[in-house]
């Protein structure tokens, strides 16, 4: 396909059908809300891009009363808590009076389950989610239209902004559910058509596979491809390995699903000389923080129209906590959503947060010592990466032992052994530590990279129920 086939394909979704498959939806009464809804989200990020920190908090002040006492009124779990603790949502209560509500956590939401979903709206309304469970149990949750649609106008705000707006040409190096071939059906393909979109399946990857992968993507030439971040970090060190000078995409990369790592970024931009934006989200929040402008700042913008987002904590690092502002379905207050981030000076739990220094990882994603010291897992990349090493994950049991596992690269040799065995070793100091090689590191239920896993702060959670 030439360029200027590629010119007309292009506009054809962005001009036509995209617009042609709005109005559709208008139509249905089952889409029609949340496509007003998602429009609502649209222009009013768009009028709010220029307001100042005060506007903003002000705004989100009044949006967390509403919300709260939309909960208060509307679930039986909210109503007995703010009893029970004597919180009046009627109140104008302030941040730091919200800071003080407790927090909510995955095991809440496994035990009241339908208790804490809204009373108000019929079931028909309402759309059943779940995490991938990646840290145990998934987590199932209920979207109402009003949150669909915000979470619907965040993704596409963001893509706006970094000049890939809904219709330009992108590939999705990603998992479509659990495996892209059992979902390769005619609506898909016709979703697929409409939004001039292609998915190439990053679960099945091998250097036959990478080889095809950069043939297609040369003949389609994406404007941007959106990738599992550890999959694109592999194929950058195929494309790299080989000496091909990708022309795709030509605008930017889009990571999600894992921890882009450092020295995965480092490797795709010299592989592809395009920028790489972070994506931070989860199946139970949606769109959380974006890296809008990753050449001059790897900060994370906070969607802060959609979810009020806060330290557990005061310092630095600390917990994350998540409010939904437009959880017309499922009210999710002050919920630990099991990622730790490094945070602006300053940060207080219960105020809003616009930014974020770093999302560092899962709060599991780290070894545990036995003297309560917790070592996180991002250190380790770090401590691997001039080693031969394509792949690798450090699994801690529940008895504090220590696992790694690695998938070598040419070169690897017994001194790239004993080299790596002596730097984990001596920063895990007092914990047994075996090494193994592999042919492929263990991934989650829904195929995601972990490099670190610990298995110890499981076993006392167990322990203490």
């Amino acid at each position: 396909m030439n360029e200027s086939l590629r010119t007309i394909r292009d506009w054809l979704s962005e001009g036509a059908l995209l617009p042609m498959s709005h109005s559709l939806q208008m139509i249905r009464p089952s889409r029609r809300t949340v496509r007003e809804i998602y429009f609502d989200g649209m222009r009013f990020r768009k009028q709010a891009s220029g307001w100042d920190e005060k506007h903003k908090t002000d705004w989100i002040l009044d949006r967390l009363r509403f919300s709260l006492r939309r909960a208060y009124a509307e679930t039986d779990y909210y109503r007995e808590l703010f009893d029970r603790i004597g919180f009046d949502p009627k109140s104008d209560f302030g941040f730091d009076d919200f800071g003080r509500l407790p927090v909510l956590d995955r095991t809440d939401i496994h035990r009241e389950g339908m208790r804490m979903v809204s009373q108000r709206l019929p079931r028909e309304l309402l759309k059943r989610d779940a995490t991938g469970g990646s840290s145990g149990t998934p987590t199932e949750i209920w979207l109402g239209p009003e949150e669909s649609g915000w979470r619907e106008s965040a993704g596409d705000t963001f893509n706006s902004r970094i000049g890939v707006p809904p219709g330009t040409r992108t590939g999705y190096f990603w998992g479509h559910h659990l495996d892209v071939r059992a979902t390769d059906d005619l609506r898909t393909r016709i979703y697929g058509f409409i939004h001039n979109s292609k998915t190439f399946n990053c679960f099945r990857l091998s250097p036959e596979v990478f080889e095809s992968y950069h043939a297609e993507f040369e003949r389609w030439r994406p404007a941007c491809i959106v990738a599992y971040a550890g999959a694109l970090g592999s194929f950058a060190e195929y494309i790299i390995e080989r000496g091909y000078r990708p022309s795709y995409p030509t605008r930017c990369f889009v990571t999600g699903a894992e921890k882009l790592m450092p020295h995965h970024r480092k490797m795709i931009e010299e592989a592809f000389g395009r920028p790489v934006h972070e994506r931070y989200g989860s199946r139970d929040a949606g769109f959380i923080a974006y890296q809008i402008d990753p050449r001059r700042s790897l900060d994370f913008e906070i969607d802060w129209a959609d979810l009020l987002l806060e330290p557990e904590h005061e310092g630095e690092d600390s917990s994350i906590l998540i409010t939904k502002l437009h959880a017309d379905g499922m009210p999710m207050i002050r919920y630990r959503i099991d990622d730790v981030g490094r945070f602006p000076r300053g940060s207080r739990p219960g105020h809003p947060t616009f930014h974020l220094h770093e999302v560092i990882g899962r709060i599991t994603d780290g070894v545990r010592m036995p003297d309560g010291r917790w070592i996180h897992g991002i250190e380790f990349p770090h401590l691997l990466k001039d080693h031969p090493v394509r792949e690798f994950m450090l699994h801690q049991k529940a008895d504090y032992s220590v696992r790694l596992m690695i998938v070598p690269k040419a070169g690897f040799s017994e001194e790239s052994m004993r080299a790596i065995t002596g730097i984990v070793t001596s920063n895990l100091p007092g914990l047994p530590v075996t090494v193994d090689l592999v042919d492929q590191v263990p991934r989650t239920r829904a195929n995601k990279w972990r490099p670190v896993v610990s298995d110890v702060e499981w076993a006392v959670e167990e322990a203490a129920r």
